[in-house]
């Protein structure tokens, strides 16, 4: 969980509107990676392994390197791909508004917006060991608009995030009945 994003007061990025301040940027844990990781070094490893049987050993070498290249080319792309999908999809909260961008793939990403007047009822879901182990769950938020549902998978400390998606509601709806 990020505060502030790395940005200064009154700074904000990409799409922001004007008097946007980036509260929170929020990704999933990275203990959510583990499984990808794990299955990559599975993957640098195994040509080693199978060529060690002397299974290929028929086989002549130039054929043999471009087997490994194609392979260890498929697992960088693999690498990336889980990589890029975990970095690029985001939630931002800001002091007017949350913004939810999923990362589908490299050709595809949905971006929606909420503004903090229309959210009804924010709510956070943890389960389980590793979740519970590591203070990390899902944030979903209701709002009045098209799209029902704004949600934030697997986000680091639930429960905090809520809890400031809460009071930015209130204190824009206070902002707003001063005039402001």
């Amino acid at each position: 969980m990020e505060e502030s994003g790395g940005r200064g007061a009154g700074e904000s990025g990409r799409g922001a509107k004007k008097g946007d301040e980036i509260v929170l940027l929020l990704r999933a844990h990275p203990i959510t990676n583990i499984g990808w990781v794990l299955l990559v070094i599975l993957m640098l490893v195994l040509p080693s392994v199978i060529l060690g049987t002397g299974v290929f050993a028929a086989v002549p070498g130039k054929f043999i390197l471009v087997g490994k290249l194609v392979w260890y080319l498929v697992t960088l792309m693999y690498a990336m791909e889980r990589f890029m999908f975990w970095y690029y999809s985001v939630f931002i909260v800001t002091n007017e508004r949350i913004v939810d961008i999923d990362f589908d793939n490299l050709m595809y990403r949905q971006i929606t917006y909420a503004n903090l007047n229309h959210i009804e009822e924010p709510e956070e879901t943890t389960g389980g060991f590793l979740r519970s182990m590591f203070q990390y769950g899902d944030v979903s938020v209701t709002t009045a608009s098209e799209k029902p549902t704004l949600e934030a998978n697997a986000v680091p400390y639930p429960d905090k995030v809520v809890d400031i998606i809460s009071r930015l509601a209130e204190e824009l709806e206070k902002r707003r009945e001063r005039g402001e």
